[in-house]
């Protein structure tokens, strides 16, 4: 079972920035025929994995994604032609082909029992939720995901908050790289999150704002739309 919802947006998003969860059920056979809207190569695709919950997982999200941009463009779902773009990041097949800043963006991110969908009109955007796992050692990979302050930040802290930090950094981190289009390999030691949210991230020539979402408990959440 699958069921998606509109999410508020936080006070500081742009108007033409929209946000949808996705729930699901993960215990039960997958079963690709409950996903009529999706192409032959996505449901090659949700074949391959090796677990069932996996499975679900990708199809019940591209099967929501496939509802909303049908919503949006007015077409119909089946006939919503997707592509992957760089880093594997779906893109509509007419904006991919176009030199030109896309008129309309869309990011998902899925992780657990959730996913969630952003679209943009006239931005770039990207989302990300992670499912928090109790007890995660965040030192361990430290080195690779936070900038020196950030570490700091999140030492300064008491041992029941360190975690949490870092899950709301880690989340806008990889949500403003998704926005940017490049991978998560690609510098998350060499920005930071922190400051006033104002002050925006920037990435090179790129500027980015983001926002902290509600999720689901023991989950994080954030978007970041480009400006």
């Amino acid at each position: 079972m699958t069921s998606f919802h509109s999410l508020p947006l936080p006070s500081c998003c742009p108007p033409e920035l929209s946000l949808w969860r996705i729930d699901m059920t993960l215990n039960v056979p997958f079963d690709e025929s409950n996903f009529p809207s999706l192409s032959d190569t996505e449901r090659l695709r949700a074949r391959s994995f090796h677990r069932s919950e996996d499975a679900l997982r990708f199809a019940a999200v591209r099967a929501v994604l496939r509802e909303i941009l049908a919503k949006v463009t007015g077409m119909a779902a089946a006939d919503v032609a997707l592509v992957e773009a760089q880093n594997r990041r779906p893109a509509l097949r007419h904006a991919s082909e176009s030199a030109q800043e896309p008129p309309l963006d869309f990011n998902v991110s899925h992780s657990g029992a959730h996913g969630l969908i952003a679209v943009a009109s006239g931005r770039r955007v990207g989302v990300d939720i992670e499912q928090c796992i109790a007890g995660f050692d965040w030192r361990t990979i430290a080195d690779i995901a936070l900038s020196p302050g950030e570490r700091a930040h999140i030492e300064r802290l008491g041992r029941a908050a360190q975690t949490a930090a870092f899950y709301d950094i880690w989340v806008t981190k990889e949500a403003t790289l998704k926005a940017h289009g490049v991978g998560l390999t690609d510098g998350m030691q060499h920005f930071s999150t922190l400051g006033t949210p104002r002050e925006g991230i920037a990435i090179g020539d790129a500027f980015f704002q983001t926002a902290t979402l509600a999720a689901p408990p023991g989950y994080a959440a954030s978007v970041a739309w480009s400006v």
